[in-house]
């Protein structure tokens, strides 16, 4: 037989528990207001002194959010100049292979399809290998 009995809610916690029930308390709380609002930088750092929690903690927080923001603006910025380069590649060479078909000459076209495609594969790396960089670095410092 299964025991229906309510349990009692953990009255121990690690760090991490700790962290993610604070910020999913302090979520709700703030989706509970019936508008949504914006908090000021004082009002965020009056929260965290409630808390316990130092003004430079906090500081180091926002430091590595912006550094977050940054981070992905940059790699928007990259797989967007990739799709852009990749989207190029498909549109100029089919445009030459429709030529090379309707001009009825020798076979021409592999020639440039080869010398952007390695210079597109290129691209393709390096923005892959900055985004497996990224990806470690982030990994490291957890």
């Amino acid at each position: 037989m299964t025991d229906t009995r309510p349990k009692a809610p953990p009255t121990h916690f690690t760090e991490a528990e700790a962290s993610d029930i604070i910020r999913e308390a302090s979520a709700h709380a703030l989706r509970s207001q019936s508008r949504e609002r914006t908090l000021t930088r004082e009002e965020v750092l009056s929260m965290a002194r409630e808390m316990g929690l130092s003004e430079a903690s906090v500081e180091v927080a926002l430091a590595a959010r912006g550094q977050k923001d940054e981070d992905r603006q940059k790699l928007r910025k990259e797989l967007l100049g990739l799709a852009a380069h990749g989207c190029s590649y498909t549109i100029v060479m089919g445009g030459l292979t429709l030529i090379n078909i309707f001009a009825g000459a020798e076979w021409w076209v592999h020639w440039p399809a080869l010398g952007w495609g390695i210079g597109l594969a290129f691209h393709t790396m390096g923005v892959t290998m900055g985004m497996a960089k990224r990806a470690l670095k982030v990994t490291d410092e957890d």
